[in-house]
């Protein structure tokens, strides 16, 4: 063989190199190690670094992304401005409808909205910021609705300029922005004719970041972000509150609890929406804004219910009279919109809670008596409990149905 790799080649040589004995063989062994070479090892290295490759962007995006939320700028934010005709006592509140003929299920039920829907002013504003404004300076009441966490103070002041920037570029005609002599700037609320520090550092002392809400907004505000050096649990923390239209429960029993606790008369939660819920605010982005509702009935006029209105289970409930109830000025449709959002800085989650009462009479004028009917008698019957169904059920539905008209009371004037 040595011939074949050194010295001139001889024809037997030639012969033996021609054969198809030993060329078909050669030719399939230099053909496989072209393959190997070719598959294998480059196939493998283009792969890893490509993956690395978007892995690395991936981080890089995040990274720029997490920068540009630490540093966000609120007075930035793209909120359009209402048309200019726009005359919020002219303003009807939404009819939020959200009952149905058939069965009602406690769910999540979120859809996303954008941003100009945040925060409203419709016709009832003057008068629902008068009354949280006047709960607010109850020495017997403001500690029930009023709370701010020290380890609170850096969200509060993000969510109020969020929130004072947004009613600005939403409402320009009704708020402006006015220098005093002090050399502070304020909002000129121009509805209610008062002032309301514009920067958050103004704002002394910090719990008045929540009582000047009063002022601004008809929407009540939860501000909740975790807390696991303090609390053994993965839930998000009720750190500060705005909550002058609380609705069968007083505000102080959830304060600097977990969210659970909170709803923790609601039937199911704990088993049904509580792992929505975490996985819901862990992973929603600063900005997303989502909306959903939630409704009842209450036999009183009042906005702010510390107690009572709740039923539980194995209670002995006591079904009021029709007759004896008037259904325009007493007896109430109340619905919650309710927004959830991310703030951008300090990634506090941002709830807030419209509270709309509707009188019986006046649903069953919009010729949805029968469907409301459809809702009431579709609850689950561990969430009718819950809602106080055996209290007004029977007498709400006789008034729906026009088997009564109910009971006049001029004297009963507006909401408390």
């Amino acid at each position: 063989m040595s011939s074949f790799f050194t010295g001139s080649p001889k024809l037997s040589d030639l012969q033996i190199l021609l054969s198809k004995s030993f060329t078909l063989p050669l030719l399939a062994y230099v053909s496989y190690l072209l393959f190997k070479d070719d598959s294998k090892p480059k196939s493998t290295l283009n792969n890893n670094s490509s993956s690395l490759s978007s892995s690395k962007k991936k981080k890089i995006l995040e990274s720029d992304e997490e920068k540009s939320s630490l540093n966000y700028d609120y007075s930035k934010m793209n909120v359009n401005p209402v048309d200019s005709s726009f005359k919020w006592q002219d303003t009807p509140p939404f009819k939020y409808r959200p009952f149905k003929n058939g069965e009602y299920k406690l769910v999540m039920g979120i859809q996303n909205i954008p941003l100009d829907e945040w925060l409203m002013v419709e016709n009832t504003y003057l008068d629902y910021t008068n009354i949280k404004n006047g709960y607010v300076k109850d020495p017997n009441i403001v500690d029930h609705v009023i709370y701010l966490n020290d380890d609170c103070i850096d969200a509060a002041k993000e969510f109020y300029e969020a929130s004072t920037q947004f009613m600005l570029k939403r409402y320009p005609q009704y708020f402006q922005i006015e220098t005093k002599e002090d050399n502070i700037q304020y909002i000129h609320n121009l509805i209610r004719d008062d002032y309301i520090e514009l920067n958050p550092e103004d704002v002394k002392p910090v719990k008045r970041l929540m009582t000047n809400l009063t002022q601004l907004l008809e929407e009540d505000v939860v501000i909740l972000f975790p807390d696991p050096e303090n609390y053994d649990t993965d839930e998000y923390i009720l750190k500060g509150a705005c909550f002058t239209f609380a609705a069968g429960f007083d505000p102080t029993t959830v304060f600097n609890t977990p969210l659970s606790n909170l709803h923790r008369p609601v039937p199911d939660y704990r088993t049904k929406l509580k792992s929505q819920m975490n996985k819901f605010f862990e992973k929603v982005k600063p900005g997303v804004l989502v909306r959903r509702h939630n409704w009842s009935i209450q036999t009183d006029n009042r906005l702010l219910i510390l107690s009572g209105s709740k039923g539980k289970e194995g209670e002995a409930t006591k079904s009021v009279n029709s007759n004896d109830l008037d259904f325009g000025r007493e007896v109430f449709f109340r619905s919650e919109r309710q927004t959830l959002t991310k703030l951008h800085r300090s990634k506090a989650m941002i709830f807030t809670i419209r509270a709309y009462l509707t009188s019986l009479r006046d649903i069953r004028d919009e010729g949805l008596g029968d469907q409301l009917v459809g809702g009431i008698n579709g609850m689950q019957e561990i969430l009718g409990i819950y809602k106080n169904r055996p209290k007004w059920g029977d007498a709400a539905t006789d008034f729906l149905t026009y088997k009564t008209e109910g009971a006049d009371k001029p004297w009963i004037k507006g909401f408390v």
